[in-house]
């Protein structure tokens, strides 16, 4: 059985635009045959029906995140694919200890850099989106991820990179205070996007400075001038560690402060880094030819790609429903896929329980799409017909008050 890997599409030269994604395209390549796996982008978490990316396919069963899709290959061949399982205990400590640091410190730092700072996101990101984005996501997706990034970096302490937010905030500073009994044609005017964005930029300089030291430092200590971070050969931690540290040295953004600080503080973190993603995922990628939309031999590339398949018309239409019954407040909740319950099996027998789980939560699932899109077709065909003035209306109101009849004796005496 061939595994096939689903995930985000390419940006930036690399294979895809999500660091978990990148992480388990690395891990697989170490892991696995080129041979036993394929590697799909795609433009859709609805391809998974766990609606998470990455995602990886054995058969019937599914496996979203780099977490569990390292468990799941764990447990069903009893540790023979674990790039972990040559490590000492103290080893396998730290490789504990920095997937726990990637994970909650490197996500943020590229959350700040890819979305949250507004020249990044509108100069790069935001295109980058577009080339592997197809319609309706292309619409919804970029702002989902953006306030999802802002969400994930507040803590940080730096929300003032998002222009929009800085500028709302500097508004409401003013109107707080003698500004708002200045008139409205003798105040300054709003700062532009460069003036505001710079000021904030030299503001928390030592702050992006700070946190940025709190990830590299311990990760270029650890590395020094060993081949991996933990032991002799790579390992799930040098997997994440990739996955986001070439998101963070291979874009050339516009406020590049990662960047900066990888190849001048780093120096060695930041060859390692070179090194390991000419290795791992080859040469640029051209987005266009993983994707399909140009003629090409893909299976001339270093990695084992295969072009996604064209959306059907039912398909998009069913994106665009979900999607309009995901932003519903109560029903979009019931839509979502809940957390799958704990199971008591074992290997494979543990993942065949967990689909079991999520069948009949896809069912539910259909179900809320049914009766919603049943009577979203109601009632729009209800309105065509009452415009069309096929479905008569009743008017309610005060009725008019009838004449009394008095006959020819009313017609006489005028009554």
């Amino acid at each position: 059985m061939v595994f096939e890997l689903h995930i985000w599409g390419p940006a930036f030269e690399l294979p895809s635009i999500d660091a978990q994604c990148l992480a388990t395209i690395c891990y697989l390549r170490h892991c696995l045959q080129p041979d036993r796996w394929v590697l799909i982008p795609s433009s859709d978490a609805r391809v998974s029906p766990l609606g998470e990316l990455p995602a990886l396919r054995d058969g019937e069963t599914w496996v979203a995140g780099f977490a569990n899709i390292v468990d799941y290959l764990r447990n069903i061949s009893n540790g023979e694919q674990d790039l972990d399982k040559d490590l000492s205990a103290q080893q396998q400590a730290d490789c504990v200890a920095f997937s726990a640091l990637i994970t909650s410190l490197g996500q943020p730092l590229l959350d700040l850099s890819l979305y949250v700072s507004s020249d990044n996101y509108l100069n790069h990101t935001r295109q980058a989106l577009s080339d592997i984005l197809t319609w309706p996501n292309s619409w919804t997706l970029p702002h989902q991820w953006r306030a999802q990034a802002k969400k994930r970096s507040e803590h940080l302490g730096l929300s003032s990179l998002d222009v929009d937010s800085a500028q709302e905030e500097e508004d409401k500073k003013a109107d707080a205070g003698l500004t708002a009994h200045i008139p409205k044609s003798l105040r300054k005017p709003r700062q532009t996007v460069t003036g505001l964005l710079g000021r904030h930029q030299q503001k928390n300089r030592f702050r992006l400075d700070a946190v940025t030291e709190d990830f590299f430092e311990p990760l270029s200590e650890m590395l020094g001038k060993k081949s991996w971070l933990v032991g002799e050969q790579v390992s799930s931690a040098d997997c994440l560690a990739l996955g986001h540290l070439a998101l963070m040295q291979t874009p050339a953004l516009e406020h590049g402060w990662l960047r900066e600080s990888l190849q001048t503080k780093h120096n060695d973190l930041n060859q390692w880094v070179k090194s390991r993603v000419a290795e791992v995922f080859g040469p640029p990628i051209d987005v266009t030819l993983v994707l399909g939309r140009k003629p090409g031999d893909v299976a001339q590339l270093s990695l084992p790609w295969r072009i996604p398949a064209p959306k059907s018309f039912p398909q998009v239409l069913q994106a665009v429903v979900e999607g309009c019954i995901s932003s519903i407040p109560v029903i979009g909740s019931l839509h979502g896929v809940s957390e799958i319950g704990n199971t008591h099996g074992t290997g494979r027998e543990r993942y065949r329980e967990k689909q079991l789980q999520l069948a009949r939560l896809q069912q539910q699932r259909d179900m809320y799409l049914r009766v919603v899109a049943s009577t979203m077709t109601m009632m729009g065909l209800a309105a065509w017909l009452v415009y069309q003035g096929l479905l008569p209306v009743p008017r309610w109101g005060r009725s008019a008050p009838r004449k009394r009849a008095f006959g020819e004796a009313g017609v006489l005496l005028g009554l």
